[in-house]
């Protein structure tokens, strides 16, 4: 049986157009989860401080694909209601954890390091 062209050229072009809305609704999803999860930080540190607020874009620029966008642990542990001392953090920070987190000293300035500790702080 010969399937005519116009007939292949039309389930082709279904195929793309199914193919192609799976996509855009898996992206749709995909952004509307991590509007929650950022929403979700800005609620609970409101009002921000600019350091805060600086921290937090840190924070997902370099910290979330770990400890996920929430910073309720992914790979790496749930960081709400830290009890260490800013010390500790900006050393954690710095120096990271052999085999388990990367050290930022040569990625983030002093003043980025204190802005983070801000953040992190402010999430009790």
């Amino acid at each position: 049986m010969r399937i005519p062209g116009a007939v292949k050229a039309a389930l082709f072009a279904g195929a793309i157009a199914a193919s192609m809305l799976g996509g855009t609704l898996a992206f749709a999803e995909y952004m509307q989860k991590k509007s929650a999860a950022q929403s979700s930080l800005s609620s609970t540190n409101s009002p921000q401080s600019p350091l805060v607020a600086q921290g937090q874009h840190l924070f997902l620029m370099n910290c979330a694909h770990c400890h996920g966008d929430d910073a309720r642990g992914d790979e790496g542990p749930d960081l709400h209601g830290l009890r260490k001392t800013d010390a500790r953090l900006s050393a954690l920070i710095n120096n990271g954890i052999k085999g388990e987190m990367p050290r930022f000293n040569q990625k983030l300035s002093a003043s980025d390091v204190q802005a983070l500790i801000a953040f992190l702080n402010s999430m009790k």
